[in-house]
């Protein structure tokens, strides 16, 4: 499991631990340096993906391909690195402190690509090479993944684990559980735990290599079975965030390796009663063993997470609130850790971290 992150001499950071832990809320205003934490792990996965090496072989950094498109060197290098060195450092330490250090350089060939100058194990590294284990099982669900979709088309980068950055997969990998039935009723029960009655079906049709996804959200049956687009938007939105989950629970009897899932901006479409179901579930999900990282905006997926500690769904250890704050000066953005407790209540409330609707009822109460 990924316990930090080092980043140096990357976009917005000058240089930044962040600590993390199963479940990892990344919260704060825009430009506060979210999606750039987010993007040193993409940088990784991608890299990593293109050649399919181990962490300890990965020799370049690929700033443009699947996960990620950033540009050149100069469009990520700290915007005070002139008065510096220019290395940009990636630090992922693991759960049993193995750590390994990515010092990068400008590949003269290509500017799209970071060249590995050192790649530095410390002792633990060397013997267990743990550090970086989570971009094996890996699955990174974007803030704008694919809403309803008439039918699902299967490429060359299918994962029978992976629904993709824009929850491409999905309906594949649905059609391809369609036949586990354990796997069907957890869909359709997490569903209803966040909808009400709802219930899905995939159908894949091998000559034209497509899988086609079904939905109802009645129990009548005259209704039947419709295409998501004919049904509630924000179904097709939390899909790829319960199959993803789901496909990596231990009733699947997979082997894994750390898996490890980023999702950004849950909430996306979602009723506020249905977020917060929604963080419950996501910390139910934590518990079981994924490690996942949350990019969002929204308090009520927040208030379902201290709903599943206070209800003992997920210990109050394993959750972490990582509340990031935009400085005047460049690079100098805080992250606050705020923990919380057995009682559900958080170890520090800064100002800033949702408490708009508090400010905004004492200015419409004046």
């Amino acid at each position: 499991m990924l316990q930090s992150l080092y980043i140096e001499n990357f976009k917005c950071f000058d240089s930044e631990n962040i600590n993390f832990k199963k479940l990892t809320v990344l919260a704060g205003e825009n430009g506060s340096g979210k999606s750039t934490v987010i993007q040193s792990l993409l940088l990784l996965k991608q890299s990593h993906d293109i050649h399919n090496n181990l962490v300890e072989d990965i020799d370049r950094l690929y700033l443009n391909d699947y996960y990620c498109e950033l540009g050149s060197y100069k469009d990520v290098l700290y915007c005070e690195s002139s008065e510096k060195d220019d290395k940009i450092i990636f630090g992922f330490t693991d759960n049993d402190s193995s750590r390994r250090d990515l010092e990068c350089i400008p590949d003269e060939e290509n500017k799209h690509i970071l060249k590995i100058e050192y790649s530095i194990p410390n002792e633990v590294e060397k013997e267990n090479k743990s550090a970086g284990q989570f971009i094996y099982d890996f699955d990174f669900i974007s803030a704008d993944r694919f809403g309803p979709k008439t039918f699902y088309h299967v490429d060359g980068n299918f994962s029978t684990l992976k629904v993709g950055k824009l929850g491409e997969y999905t309906g594949v990998i649905v059609s391809k559980y369609q036949e586990d039935l354990i796997f069907l009723d957890e869909l359709n029960d997490a569903l209803k735990s966040i909808f009400g009655f709802v219930q899905i079906k995939a159908n894949h049709i091998d000559s034209a290599n497509i899988s086609v996804l079904e939905i109802t959200n009645s129990e009548t049956k005259s209704l039947g079975y419709k295409s998501p687009v004919n049904m509630p938007y924000g179904v097709s939105y939390v899909l790829p965030i319960l199959v993803s989950c789901l496909i990596r629970h231990p009733n699947r009897k997979v082997e894994l390796k750390q898996p490890t899932i980023i999702i950004e901006n849950p909430e996306a479409h979602l009723h506020p009663a249905a977020q917060s179901k929604l963080g419950v579930f996501l910390a139910k999900m934590a518990d079981s063993g994924i490690q996942i990282i949350l990019e969002t905006h929204s308090d009520h997926i927040i208030n379902g997470i201290r709903r599943a500690v206070k209800t003992k769904i997920i210990s109050n250890d394993d959750i972490l609130f990582n509340f990031f704050e935009r400085s005047s000066e460049v690079g100098m953005n805080i992250i606050n850790e705020i923990n919380i407790k057995e009682d559900a209540k958080l170890t520090s409330w800064p100002k800033g971290f949702f408490d708009q609707i508090d400010k905004d009822i004492i200015e419409l109460n004046r």
